[in-house]
């Protein structure tokens, strides 16, 4: 009975500390949050000793970026380094153009042992859908891409494939050969377009376009699908063929 009792008080024992254990590690590690604009947005107000990390390149924060925002570009080299001078114990909310840099940044400041990290989903693109203000560096260009121009590229062509991108968005990046070969296979039938967002704000903003890359397929001017994420060859082939039935 005794020997019992011992080997029951050292299951207790030992489960409690693999607990605290774990609680320690938790409290260590730190939390990280992936929340919508809007949550984002009033979190940020209620914190107001903060860290706001801009983690998009430095044209990209000249063009507009969130008041009171500093700006330490995850593709620089000494991002690591930048980050580390940061107070770690401060509330810390981290943004890019659409969501992917700064998922990437949020990770890194996560194993860095910053203890709260808020990371924007959608980006300054969600952030401005949202009509949330932005502050103008005053470098902004004008758009290229216009409403206008969408327009008059689904009145002149039946059956057309969109193709949202960013030059700074790796995944897009890697469907372009792709769409390059396809718009050549089905040239005459389906017309292919790739719409920079960074030359068509006004567009993406009306159209609420977030999370690129972004793929729409159109018929006679009406929208037939609208996909977000990477894409496969197979996948946008078969996107031109249903437009083709």
């Amino acid at each position: 009975m005794k020997l019992m009792i011992v080997l029951v008080t050292l299951i207790s024992v030992t489960s409690c500390a693999q607990k605290n254990e774990k609680a320690i590690d938790q409290s260590q590690t730190g939390t990280l949050m992936l929340i919508p604009a809007s949550e984002f947005s009033t979190k940020l107000n209620a914190a107001s000793d903060n860290n706001l990390i801009d983690v998009r390149t430095p044209e990209e924060y000249a063009s507009g970026h969130l008041n009171g925002s500093q700006n330490i570009d995850i593709y620089d080299p000494n991002f690591e380094g930048k980050i580390a001078q940061l107070d770690k114990t401060k509330p810390t909310f981290v943004y890019c153009k659409a969501g992917g840099r700064s998922a990437d940044a949020a990770s890194k400041m996560k194993s860095a042992g910053f203890k709260e990290i808020y990371d924007m989903k959608g980006g300054i693109m969600s952030w401005t859908n949202s009509n949330l203000p932005i502050t103008s560096g005053g470098a902004e260009k004008a758009d290229t891409f216009t409403k206008a121009n969408f327009e008059a590229l689904l009145k002149t062509n039946s059956l057309v494939l969109i193709d949202y991108y960013a030059t700074w968005c790796a995944p897009c990046k890697k469907m372009e050969p792709v769409l390059d070969k396809l718009s050549k296979e089905f040239e005459g039938k389906v017309k292919i377009e790739r719409i920079n967002v960074d030359d068509a704000k006004s567009l993406v903003k009306e159209l609420k376009i977030e999370n690129i890359p972004v793929v729409t397929t159109h018929k006679n001017g009406v929208e037939v699908q609208h996909v977000s994420g990477f894409q496969s060859e197979e996948q946008l082939r078969n996107y031109i063929l249903e437009l083709l039935k």
